[in-house]
Parts: structure tokens; C-alpha cells; sequence
């Protein structure tokens, strides 16, 4: 049985921990392939039904009344003809009113979506093939415009790109919708991406991100005539796109990915013939099994399972399918569409990337209990995040509204870890705006085998963000973050019944000097705690045991994550420690 629809970023947190660990441990271990579809851009370019009636639109407002022979009429009555109407139905058709106020136009276009190909094929006598495509479409505004934004989809995975978990992903899609969030993202795109269009490419350099566009660019085709006729989207190239020479190559790579690699699939309803052909054929060549034990070959970002995607799930378990319909169907479904699934990823990635630095430093100091204890309280900072992911009067707002609400979220969450990251490491904001710097450009145990990896000290970064989490857990204090371009008053911010305590950590006292000599921190504000991750000599006091905190002068509070973590032996001791330091 499916599991229940979600709309939350919550809930599919919950689902990737209780329903489907085996597919999040692979997801983390960067194994997924993603698969792309038109749904992670539906609220950027118009969906399968309003391009139908654009279409019909087109066709109906060039017919020459006056000509009984008009290559319009003639054409628009072919594409009806596709719609199975009635002879009442047709009778009522009147081409002199515009198709929004056609009577039958939702049944019309309702029944066009499921042959949106054969009617993409429809010729215009006197036309180029692919007219209908390139003009009533307007492929070059519709899909290649400049001016269209990336959305939460596209940035969410950027990110997982940048943080090395995503390696392969294939689309279907028109736009550049994806190329843009990475190219904003990426302080070089080019040097950790490569887009491939045409079969060509694949000879290009290798990087660490394969982006394969297996139906064309309207991006590339807008500014390159050369490119025009890769645009994949009718019936007559569906049907021979499998068996054509310029394409095979691109077909026998994305063979082999679905073949070695499990696939997550957004957006994708899967439901082209020439998907199908690939999907059997990879698994001819090398079968998927069903384990519940192992990571599913199959994940879909979906509420439901639709018809097309159960065809997908029979042809790829083959013989294992029928006797594990239900089990298989469990595991495959996240039960929420890609907005929620792909930023409930990201969380759970960075959050996993630091629950596993944390372990690895505490681990050899305090021995694996105590260590899961406190690194279990970053689930928390996780979940008081993905709370303010959703929006709190969804019920009471439009899709739209939601849609806005998420991606000034994506963009804050964004910014904040950008800014987070780069203070940690260098004492100073971002110097390239938006481009993103990954915790790490691959997953995270492998790399902590790069001696040049700064394992620990992220670590222990790590630590104090768990510290900041087990406090709220415990209602110590309430954790927000600063929403302005800098952070003179502390990018994250405890508060308490009585106080506000801006929070600053870097990694050692170079980076603490940079920060103090940058516009981003105020060295008189008495409040502040600032964390350094390095252990440093502890503070002159009168008392027999060292103290890494406030000892009585004026000025911001002190807290050596190190020392801290050297001189306890318990979370409970760190965190009163913590405590101690801030005046909290």
C-alpha cells in the first residue's frame, strides 16, 4: 500500500526516517540517479494542459474564414479529431469564439493531455515539421527565456549537486531552469558540471556533475539554430527516438545509468515510449531484484502512484514484481511532491554530513552513547528548521502563495548557510554573494579521507549546533537566525525569557581575528558568545578547574569547543558549560 499523501517538509523528513532508510542512506551515499521531469518547473513554465490550448488557440485564430481550403482549419481539425468528440460535440464547435470560451474546452484539452505527442505532430501544410513545436509553443520564450527564475526545485538541486550527492541527473526538460540555479550557485560552473545535449558532448571533459538533457534545450536551440532540431516532442521522434543513429549513444547512457544506479525520479510521469524502451532494455541487460533489505531501484517523488509509474515498477523488478506488489509500491512512493521532498533532502543532508563529523570527534573522547546523544540533537535544529519551511497558514493560502512562502525559505536557507560556512572558515562573508560553498563537494565518509579536509574542526562545529538544539529541545532557549545580508548581531541568535545572546563561530583564533577586524562583528556588543571550534588556553581564574567562558570583564563570551569537549565527559556537562559561557 502507498503511503499517505504529504505536503509537509516534516513529514517527509519522517518518512525518510521511519518509512525509508535504505533509500536515505543510499540518497546520502550519493548512489541516486535523478530523473527530470516537467513537474520540478510546473510553476515556472506552463503544464501539459495550457500549452494544449495555446495550441488550438494558435491554430484557431489564423484560420482565414474566407478561404474553405485555410492549412489552419485543416490543421485544427486534425488536432480535434484527436479528442474523440461527439457529433453533438463537434456540431458546437465555433471557430469564431476563442478557445477559453469554448464549452468543451476543459473536456477537449483533458483528453489532449494523454496525446499531447500526436498532437505536437499535427502538420500545417506549407510549414516547417515542427511548427506547431517551435511556434504555437514559442519554445524560445516559453522555455529559453532569460528572464525566467529558477525555482525551489531547480535551487534545491544545485545544492545537492554542489554538496557532491548528486553526480548524474537526466531530464527531459526544455528550459535551463537547473543550469541557471547552478550557474548562480557555482562561483564556476563549468569546472564542476557538464551539460550534455547532444551525443557530442559526452566527449567533452569529464567533471563532477553530469547533466544530461536527452529532448534538447530550448536555451541552447533560442540562440543556435543547430540545436533546434534535438527539441524531442513529437509522436514520429518519440517513436524512432529509441532506434535512430544520432541518437543511440545518448540512449545507451542513459541504459547503463538506470541499469547500474538506482533512480529517483521528480516530476517525471514517464509516460513517452522512448522512456519505456530504455528502462526494459537497461534491465535486459542487467536485471533488478527486489530486497527490502537494499536501497529501491525505483523512488518516485509522488503522492500517489500513477498508471505510467506502475508500468515503470513491473518493467523494472521484472518477475520479482508480482509477488511484491504492495511491498515494492511502499518503498518506491515519498508520498509528496518535489518542492517538499527535494528540500526536505537538502536539510537531511547537511544535518547527516554533521551528525557524522560529530561522531568522529566525540566518538574517541567520550565513547558512542554519549556521543549519538548529543549528535542525535541536530534531528532537532533539523526539525525546528523544517517547521519554518512550511508555511504556518498553509490551509488558508493559494498554491501560489505557498509557492512564494517556500522559495524566499530556500533562498534564506541558502544565504544562511553560505554566510554560516564562509565565517566559520574565513572570519568573513561571503566574498561572491549567492555562490554557494558545500560543506563538502562529495559524501561526507568519503570526504574525511582527504587529509585536507578539515574534518574536525567541522566537527566540532558541529558540536556547537547540537549544543544550540539540545538547548531548545530542552526550552532553554528558542534558536532563530538573523535575516539581514550581514551579521553584526550574530547569525544565529539564542533567546532566552530574559536575554538575547548573538552567536559567532569560526574555527580558530586567525579566523576569530579576521572576524573581529570585518564589518560582521560588533567586538563591543557584551551580549555575543563566540564559539571557536580549536581548543585554546583556558582563561586566569581563581578557580582550580579552567573556564572557557566569561570570567567577569566586559565584552562578548568565549567558548572553545575543544577545550570544552576535553574537560567534559557527558553532553549534560558541555552543555552547562555552553551555558555557562553565553550567560544563558
Amino acid at each position: 500500500m502507498a503511503p499517505a499523501a504529504l505536503t509537509t517538509v516534516r513529514a517527509v523528513l519522517s518518512r525518510f526516517g521511519d518509512g525509508m532508510p535504505a533509500f536515505t542512506t543510499a540518497f546520502l551515499d550519493g548512489q541516486y540517479v535523478l530523473w527530470l521531469g516537467s513537474g520540478i518547473s510546473r510553476d515556472r513554465v506552463p503544464n501539459v494542459y495550457e500549452l494544449l490550448g495555446r495550441i488550438v488557440e494558435f491554430l484557431r485564430s489564423r484560420i482565414d474564414p474566407d478561404d474553405e481550403h485555410c492549412v489552419y482549419r485543416s490543421a485544427l481539425d486534425d488536432v480535434l479529431a484527436l479528442a474523440s468528440l461527439t457529433e453533438v460535440e463537434r456540431s458546437s464547435l465555433d471557430y469564431g469564439i476563442p478557445f477559453a470560451e469554448w464549452n468543451s474546452r476543459d473536456r477537449i484539452a483533458g483528453v489532449l493531455v494523454a496525446r499531447y505527442s500526436e498532437v505536437l505532430d499535427v502538420r500545417v501544410p506549407g510549414k516547417a515539421r515542427d511548427y506547431l513545436v517551435w511556434e504555437a509553443l514559442d519554445v524560445p520564450e516559453t522555455y529559453g527565456s532569460p528572464s525566467i527564475e529558477p525555482d525551489v526545485e531547480h535551487y534545491c538541486i544545485a545544492v545537492l549537486m554542489l554538496e557532491g550527492l548528486v553526480d548524474s541527473a537526466v531530464t527531459a526538460n526544455w528550459d535551463g531552469l537547473v543550469e541557471r540555479a547552478l550557474t548562480e550557485l557555482s562561483s564556476s560552473v563549468t569546472d564542476v558540471a557538464r551539460f550534455v545535449v547532444k551525443p557530442e558532448d559526452f566527449q567533452l571533459p569529464t567533471r563532477s556533475i553530469d547533466f544530461i538533457k536527452f529532448h534538447g534545450c530550448a536555451v541552447r536551440a533560442r540562440s543556435d539554430s543547430n540545436y533546434r532540431p534535438l527539441l524531442i516532442a513529437r509522436h514520429s521522434q518519440i517513436s524512432v527516438w529509441a532506434t535512430q543513429q544520432p541518437h543511440r549513444s545518448m540512449r545507451r547512457r542513459l541504459e547503463a545509468l538506470y541499469a547500474e544506479r538506482p533512480t529517483l525520479m521528480l516530476g517525471l510521469s514517464a509516460q513517452d515510449a522512448n522512456l519505456h524502451h530504455v528502462f526494459g532494455t537497461a534491465v535486459q541487460d542487467l536485471a533488478r531484484g527486489w530486497s527490502e533489505s537494499a536501497a529501491p531501484a525505483i523512488v518516485l517523488s509522488e503522492q500517489r502512484l500513477l498508471a505510467h509509474h506502475s508500468h515503470v515498477l513491473e518493467i523494472t523488478y521484472g518477475a520479482d514484481f508480482e509477488g511484491n506488489v504492495d511491498a515494492i509500491t511502499e518503498s518506491a512512493v515519498i508520498g509528496a511532491f518535489g518542492k517538499p521532498t527535494l528540500i526536505a533532502l537538502v536539510l537531511e543532508a547537511l544535518t547527516r554530513k554533521f551528525s557524522f563529523l560529530v561522531t568522529e570527534v566525540l566518538v574517541p573522547k567520550w565513547g558512542g552513547e554519549e556521543s549519538e546523544r548529543l549528535a542525535a540533537q541536530l534531528l532537532h535544529l533539523r526539525d525546528r528548521v523544517a517547521d519554518i519551511a512550511d508555511p504556518p497558514d498553509a490551509e488558508k493560502m493559494t498554491w501560489e502563495e505557498i509557492a512564494r512562502y517556500q522559495r524566499d525559505f530556500v533562498a534564506r536557507l541558502i544565504h544562511h548557510v553560505n554566510v554560516s560556512l564562509s565565517i566559520f572558515r574565513t572570519g568573513h562573508l561571503p566574498a561572491h554573494g549567492q555562490h554557494y560553498e558545500p560543506l563538502s563537494d562529495r559524501p561526507i565518509a568519503r570526504a574525511t579521507l582527504n587529509p585536507d579536509f578539515p574534518g574536525t574542526q567541522f566537527g566540532l562545529f558541529g558540536v556547537a549546533l547540537a549544543l544550540m538544539g539540545r538547548g531548545h529541545a530542552a526550552g532553554d532557549w528558542s534558536v532563530e537566525t538573523n535575516r539581514g545580508p550581514g551579521s553584526s548581531t550574530g547569525l544565529f541568535q539564542l533567546t532566552t525569557d530574559a536575554r538575547t545572546v548573538p552567536i559567532h563561530i569560526v574555527k580558530d583564533s586567525s579566523t576569530l581575528a579576521a572576524l573581529e577586524m570585518s564589518d560582521a562583528f560588533d567586538t563591543s556588543d557584551g551580549r555575543a558568545l563566540i564559539v571557536v571550534a580549536d581548543e585554546e588556553a583556558p582563561e586566569s581564574t581563581r578557580s582550580p578547574r579552567p573556564r572557557y567562558g566569561r570570567v567577569g570583564r566586559s565584552g562578548p563570551g568565549r567558548f572553545s569547543v575543544a577545550s570544552n569537549v576535553g574537560a567534559t565527559s557527558s553532553a549534560d556537562e558541555l552543555l552547562e558549560a555552553f551555558k555557562l559561557a553565553g550567560g544563558l
